[in-house]
């Protein structure tokens, strides 16, 4: 007999289909893995559903900042554009962080922290250059946003026990409630938790949209607006580079983006002294053919 016909014999027997078990349902171990399997399920399902509200919160911020850059001085579409700003923003913390809060109601928001992270930090993104462009220029104090608390008093919220159904709670849950003794038609409030390092983080990319604010009034001609944007660049990064927390990948990561975005800044405003109201004249006037005693900066 070959070699090759007893490892087939052998191959052949571990194919044999082995009689199929009859599982007891009554067993305490299969009854703990029955519960396991529909936790892990839930939590699942959850993560999925926060983690589409966190993309339409991350596009709507992106469009918001976009429609912030807008704003021209040339134009006089401040406090509309600013009006309407408010309103968008206003709209997300009263439907989707609001959805977001209930799937969160009684959870660990630890665990789903990755699956709102970006949405939020967009969000304190778009919030906080609207309260920086919200600021009167005319004003002698120094521009400022809010801090997390003050943010974090925004996202409190009161569910209409009339909803209860349609806003997520399940039957158990409500029947739940019920039993704690709970006045009949009582508002229970609860919120939208905002950790204090996706606040810290979202703020830092505000610097990006500053950075662009102070090379777009350069070319409305708004030197003025250009040199306080770069200082309030410059303050945001002190503060920054005070942490000194190298060992936080992210948030050093988004420093060093910081200072790239100070870098250019300064550059602009530092071309506007040397070169005087020149780069003013040009942004004023770049729809325009350059007069002939312009000097173009040629030699």
């Amino acid at each position: 007999m070959s070699k090759h016909a007893g490892g087939n014999h052998r191959g052949n027997a571990h194919k044999k289909r082995l009689p199929q078990v009859a599982v007891d349902e009554d067993n305490p171990i299969v009854q703990a893995f029955r519960n396991y399997s529909i936790e892990l399920t839930t939590k699942h399902d959850r993560h999925e559903r926060i983690v589409k509200l966190s993309r339409d919160i991350t596009i709507e911020s992106k469009r918001i900042i976009f429609t912030l850059h807008s704003i021209d001085s040339r134009k006089q579409n401040k406090e509309k554009i600013l009006e309407e700003a408010q309103k968008r923003l206003q709209k997300l913390i009263e439907v989707n962080f609001r959805a977001i809060a209930l799937e969160l109601r009684d959870q660990d928001v630890y665990q789903f922290r990755n699956a709102y992270s970006a949405g939020l930090q967009e969000f304190i993104e778009a919030y906080t250059y609207m309260e920086y462009l919200s600021r009167d220029d005319n004003d002698e104090t120094p521009k400022s946003v809010s801090d997390w608390q003050a943010l974090q008093s925004v996202m409190q919220y009161v569910e209409d026990p009339s909803k209860a159904k349609d806003e997520g709670a399940s039957v158990e849950e409500m029947d739940v409630d019920e039993e704690k003794g709970g006045e009949e038609g009582q508002a229970k409030k609860f919120q939208f938790f905002i950790d204090p390092t996706e606040y810290v983080l979202g703020l830092s990319d505000l610097t990006g949209e500053l950075m662009r604010r102070c090379i777009n009034s350069l070319g409305s001609g708004d030197t003025d607006t250009c040199m306080e944007t770069c200082s309030t660049l410059q303050m945001f990064y002190t503060g920054y580079i005070s942490l000194n927390l190298q060992r936080a990948r992210e948030l050093w990561r988004k420093i060093t983006t910081m200072r790239q975005s100070v870098l250019k800044a300064e550059n602009v405003c530092y071309n506007v002294k040397v070169r005087g109201g020149e780069a003013a004249i040009w942004g004023s006037n770049f729809d325009q053919k350059p007069a002939e005693d312009v000097d173009e900066g040629f030699y």
